[in-house]
């Protein structure tokens, strides 16, 4: 809405005077407030009427003669009687003025209720009073024309301010647009300039249709919604759009930018609608040369903008890679604890690295000062300090202490430069301060590790001595024992192995040079029980396994405290729990030898605790860390000779073991199967002598001697562990080949032996348990499977050998108990050299008997 539109609303909604605007037709327009109150109706009742529908004391053709008498040199007054909406009659002075608008034949009515005066002027009972009503008459007379005087003055300032808009309109080449209904089928008042700008011709009636039609296809729907938003009350009424429009005749294309306004009536619904067009086709081509100026300009800029970020990334590198360094050299100087400083002497400042302030314990922000510097360094290192500083060499390296704020010492490690003025003047030191207190401590610490080394060596050396001349494993213990008692200074060693949660079994004590089994006379019970429930030394050493237990025996009560914790306290030996009743008895007794103190070490099997070294001791404060250490080493040797011992025992009876069941399994696979051979050559001499053969029978009867005779050779082999007679002669597929011809000869059963793939070598173990299989098996055929064929395989596989053994038996079954030592003789003979034994029978289906042995090494140069 333009500024002359505002202010005539302003002044029209304002004036307390009821003012109704009316054309010559008296069709009324416009009714201000004042006017809708007066007729008690509301303005949507009243635009569109006409005064005769209310007016009561003149006609319609009297009301238009009227209006037509207006001239716009002055106003016209007429009293008319009129009747407001609720049927009551009023009484109104009606003054009509013409408006001098160049379009527009307008008349504004000022309508003035006089109502009550006419009712007062009927009451004045005489002539004073109708003269003091008259003089109020005239007052209000004077007030009326007063505002019609102001009225006029308003309306010449609003033609005035209409000749100035519109002169500024065509001035800026503006297009106007009025719809005075939004009716979107009515006709618009367009101005000239407005059909100029949409290349309308002058006397177009311009319909909203027309209008989108002048708009561009693809901004239509756009501007369409716009004014549809802006008409149903949108952002207030208010109308804004640039879009593009299309020429009528040529089709050429023209940008407009578009403002307008929509007004309303009480009830909300628009009532008109006014707005303005430009024409901004030269800006638009200007914004876009701009464009293209500025896409061009940004294209230099952008390769401006490349090289100068080539150029800065040349520069980021360089300073990463000064950062780098820096960051390498402050990690270095962190991780070799060494710190930079200078010292510049005419201004006595300082400058420090993040590594000299935190090895100095200052804070980073800390204000430096030599004093302050020397305040830190050890009282009795002092005078060496200053004295480097004030000397005249070019360089320096010395050591000193510095003294923490917590008192805490380090050992420090100064290596400093001279730089000199042109006169020859020290002007500046630059150096590094190391910190050399770990140097310091780890090389106290090696001297320590050093005499532990030496002492752990020299045990070690010990023990295998004794395990190189000691035949005897029962005596590996007391050497240990002995080595201990003398590398500790002890007055005797007790060992203890755990059986229970908290319960220790007394193994041996060493004592006056020999080894002494549990007895009343030294320990006065085998058992000794901790209380780890309560006791806070004994619950902590049985929870980690590692501590060790420092103990006196000189007090009452004895106490303890774990010795492998530095400051650690001491508690009563067994706290206020009972204990042992032979614990007293061996306190006196071990205070009688002069001991007054004791150390406990545990001893370790496979990470856990498996029992106690006790040493005993006639000196306190004996035990220093690394007679600690070595008292640790020493256990463990002693624990080893423990389970030497018991190895050896557990040897010795497995060796027995195993001898045994060689013997047997020797003596079942020579004699007993022997035997059977013979047996069966002797059956078949008897068949053969029974039925007149003689020559047959003495066939068989040589046979039998002759197994017989190997027999009695593999029986004497077997007591003397030596290799099968027929191995000896033989090789392993010879010897099977050989061994099943002599067994099946003469016998209905017909035996076949095959080798497949590219045989490898066999150990003599291997050929000689083989050898056995086949020689148990192919006796039970003979003697109880009553087979036709039996079949021998040995197949030779890269990673395996697989040994079969099949025949066409009766079968048997192979989960049946029995009592036999052939298939466990069998068995064992194949577990010994690592493979599998399956055996697969059944009533009347035969056997199989398969072993899968696992080659040593693979063989590359297997064929199948």
């Amino acid at each position: 809405m333009t500024d002359r539109e505002e202010l005539l609303e302003l002044l029209f909604a304002n004036v307390a005077e009821a003012l109704l605007l009316i054309e010559p037709t008296g069709r009324i327009v416009e009714a201000n407030p004042a006017a809708c109150a007066m007729l008690g109706r509301g303005k949507s009742d009243i635009v569109g009427t006409y005064p005769w529908e209310f007016v009561t004391s003149a006609s319609r053709d009297e009301i238009l003669e009227s209006l037509g008498r207006v001239e716009p040199s002055g106003p016209v007054s007429v009293p008319c009687t009129y009747r407001r909406a609720s049927g009551e009659l009023g009484t109104m002075d009606l003054r009509l003025s013409r408006l001098g608008c160049p379009k527009r034949d307008w008349l504004i009515a000022s309508c003035r209720e006089i109502t009550e005066e006419k009712r007062i002027q009927a009451r004045l009972p005489d002539a004073s009073e109708r003269e003091t009503a008259a003089e109020e008459l005239q007052r209000l007379n004077a007030e009326l024309l007063r505002q019609a005087s102001h009225l006029r003055e308003v309306n010449q300032t609003l033609l005035d301010s209409e000749q100035r808009l519109r002169l500024a309109i065509e001035t800026g080449r503006i297009g106007l647009w009025v719809w005075n209904s939004t009716d979107l089928g009515n006709v618009g008042d367009w101005s000239q300039r407005m059909k100029e700008i949409f290349g309308l011709p002058l006397d177009a009636e311009v319909t909203h249709d027309m209008f989108l039609k002048c708009v561009h296809p693809d901004d239509r729907t756009r501007v369409d919604s716009l004014v549809m938003q802006a008409l149903a009350g949108a952002n207030g009424g208010e109308y804004r759009a640039e879009y593009r429009t299309i020429h009528p005749r040529d089709g050429s294309e023209r940008w407009v930018t578009a403002r307008g306004q929509a007004f309303f009536n009480a009830d909300g619904q628009a009532i008109r609608f006014i707005g303005t067009v430009m024409d901004i086709t030269e800006r638009k081509r200007a914004e876009e040369a701009s464009a293209r100026l500025n896409m061009e300009l940004e294209r230099r800029i952008r390769e401006r903008t490349a090289d100068l970020e080539r150029i800065n990334q040349a520069f980021r590198v360089e300073i990463e890679e000064r950062r780098k360094s820096e960051a390498s050299l402050t990690r270095t100087q962190r991780l070799t604890q060494t710190g930079s400083a200078t010292w510049i002497l005419p201004t006595r400042q300082l400058i420090w690295s993040d590594e000299t302030y935190r090895l100095f314990e200052l804070p980073p922000d800390t204000k430096l000062t030599p004093e302050l510097v020397a305040s830190r360094v050890h009282p009795e290192d002092l005078p060496v300090y200053l004295q480097a500083f004030a000397g005249k060499s070019d360089d320096l390296h010395f050591g000193h202490r510095l003294v923490m704020p917590d008192g805490y010492i380090k050992y420090v490690e100064v290596y400093a430069t001279a730089v000199r003025d042109d006169a020859g003047q020290i002007v500046e030191w630059a150096g590094a301060l190391r910190d050399v207190t770990s140097i310091r401590q780890s090389a106290e610490a090696l001297r320590a590790s050093e005499h532990l080394a030496r002492g752990q060596f020299a045990a070690l050396t010990r023990t295998l001595d004794v395990l190189a001349q000691e035949s005897n494993p029962e005596r590996l213990l007391e050497h240990v024992l002995r080595m201990i008692v003398g590398r500790l200074n002890g007055q005797s060693v007790s060992v203890y192995e755990r059986s229970g949660a908290s319960e220790m079994d007394l193994v041996a004590t060493f004592e006056d040079d020999r080894l002494h089994a549990p007895s009343k006379d030294l320990s006065l019970g085998k058992r000794v029980t901790l209380f780890t429930e309560t006791h806070p030394v004994w619950s902590e050493v049985l929870r980690t396994g590692v501590d060790i237990v420092i103990g006196e025996i000189d007090c009452d009560p004895p106490r303890i405290r774990l010795g492998s914790r530095e400051n650690s306290p001491w508690y009563p030996w067994h706290g206020d729990a009972p204990h042992d009743p032979h614990v007293p008895a061996i306190y006196r007794r071990l205070a009688a030898m002069g001991v007054v103190a004791t150390l406990t070490v545990p001893t370790l099997i496979g990470g856990k605790l498996a029992g106690f070294i006790g040493i005993r001791s006639r000196h306190k404060n004996l035990f220093r860390a690394s007679e600690m250490e070595l008292a640790r080493a020493l256990a463990h040797q002693a624990m080893l000779a423990i389970q030497l011992t018991r190895l050896s025992r557990q040897s010795r009876e497995a060796a027995i073991a195993a001898e045994r069941n060689r013997m047997a399994r020797d003596l079942h696979d020579t004699l007993a199967q022997g035997f059977t051979g013979v047996i069966v050559q002797l059956e078949a001499t008897e068949d053969a002598w029974s039925r007149g053969l003689l020559p047959e029978a003495g066939k068989h009867l040589a046979r039998a001697r002759e197994l017989a005779r190997g027999s009695l050779q593999e029986a004497r082999r077997s007591a003397h562990a030596l290799r099968s007679q027929a191995l000896a002669e033989k090789n392993f597929s010879e010897a099977m080949d050989d061994l099943i011809k002599k067994m099946t000869s003469g016998t209905t059963v017909i035996g076949a032996f095959t080798v497949e793939g590219s045989p490898w070598p066999l150990s003599n173990e291997w050929e000689e348990n083989l050898l056995r299989i086949g020689q148990e098996v192919l006796t039970n055929i003979l003697r109880h499977a009553r087979a036709r064929h039996f079949d021998v395989r040995v197949a030779f596989e890269p990673r395996r050998l697989r040994f079969e053994l099949r025949d066409d038996g009766v079968g048997f079954d192979p989960a049946a108990q029995s009592e036999g030592l052939g298939l466990i003789g069998i068995k064992e003979r194949v577990e010994l050299m690592g493979g599998e034994l399956t055996i697969r029978s059944a009533e009347g289906s035969g056997t199989a008997v398969v072993a899968s042995l696992p080659a040593p090494y693979h063989y590359s140069g297997f064929t199948p």
